[in-house]
């Protein structure tokens, strides 16, 4: 009995190694000593030290695992990843988090930046007067009329007026009433100007074609400088002549090149610094696409707007714009806005 008791108390006494294999735990089993009680003993404890060391196995290899994922940048369970911080002393590498950026909210997309008046293109502009009757015709011209013998017998030589050949003026708004005769050259001029005088004084405006003895009509405005095509009176260095498929009749432009002239003639008129705006209030048949056609009231303000050897090739190939919110239309008065650009 002393023996058995004393083989019994030893087990109890000795813990079995924590973290221990199978090698040493087996070996704590087999010196408990011999007997049936040895042999239950190590029935119970062998079994129990293979897990053990099958479970620290185990951890030692996932702790392994998860401290290489953590260095090659891979995420892990946080679970695992706290093992793998009790594991080693070494912190863990945890990446930044990336920014959120919240979406714009919907119609606050950045509106484009303002860069002025907007171009309307480039034209080329021509100009256009009052042509005056005397300004065309020259006087009839004197000639010699030899009748070779005079009633008393005596040579004599007489001068007769040769008249150059004339063309009657019709109104076409009066059912072809005439107007005038005039020589053919000044209706020529006449024509393509669309406004003229008379020199009687009467002004006479383009009409259009008509079916009269000589087309095309004309008519006898009150206006002192015509009418333009919208029906309103011309103004000298405001009023242009445009195409109406390009630019739209009423619309107020602004020509930068006309911006610092000084006009030619007298007030109110002329004689005054141009600011650039105009309006575009008259057609005419040779006003095609991209052409503005300044009125410029008399011949002599376009031979004064002339350049260099009386050319007026200055003024090709001119940047027009809007002139919306830059000049101001005050009735039949067009300027330059107040504090504009």
């Amino acid at each position: 009995m002393t023996d058995a008791s004393a083989s019994s108390a030893t087990p109890q006494d000795a813990a079995p190694p924590p973290g221990g294999d199978v090698e040493r735990s087996e070996a704590v089993s087999a010196g408990v000593g011999s007997g049936l009680g040895s042999g239950i003993v190590a029935a119970i404890v062998a079994p129990f030290a293979r897990s053990v060391g099958r479970a620290a196995e185990f951890i030692d290899r996932a702790v392994g695992r998860v401290i290489r994922r953590i260095y090659q940048g891979a995420s892990v369970v946080p679970l695992v990843l706290g093992l793998a911080c009790q594991s080693t002393s070494d912190p863990a590498q945890v990446a930044p988090a990336v920014p959120s950026v919240a979406p714009a909210p919907a119609g606050s997309a950045a509106k484009p930046e303002d860069t002025g008046p907007r171009q309307l293109g480039k034209f080329t502009i021509t100009f256009y007067y009052v042509i005056g009757e005397d300004e065309v015709t020259a006087p009839p011209a004197m000639v010699a009329a030899n009748t070779n013998r005079s009633a008393t017998g005596s040579d004599s030589t007489d001068l007769a007026a040769i008249t150059p050949d004339q063309v009657t003026l019709y109104d076409g708004s009066r059912n072809c009433e005439p107007i005038a005769e005039v020589s053919k050259e000044f209706a020529s001029q006449l024509e393509v100007q669309g406004t003229g005088k008379l020199r009687d004084g009467r002004v006479v405006n383009f009409w259009g074609a008509c079916h009269c003895d000589h087309s095309p009509c004309f008519r006898v405005t009150r206006a002192q400088w015509g009418t333009a095509g919208s029906g309103k009176p011309l103004q000298p260095f405001r009023t242009v002549a445009v195409d109406p498929k390009v630019i739209k009749l009423g619309t107020v432009l602004y020509v930068p090149l006309l911006e610092g002239r000084t006009m030619p003639g007298r007030r109110p008129w002329g004689g005054y610094v141009h600011d650039g705006c105009v309006i575009a209030e008259d057609t005419g048949g040779h006003i095609a696409g991209s052409r503005l056609d300044l009125f410029v009231g008399r011949k002599g303000y376009f031979l004064g707007l002339s350049g260099s050897g009386g050319s007026h090739a200055w003024a090709r190939q001119v940047p027009v714009f809007d002139g919306t919110g830059i000049c101001d239309r005050n009735g039949r008065e067009v300027t330059r806005k107040a504090a504009s650009i």
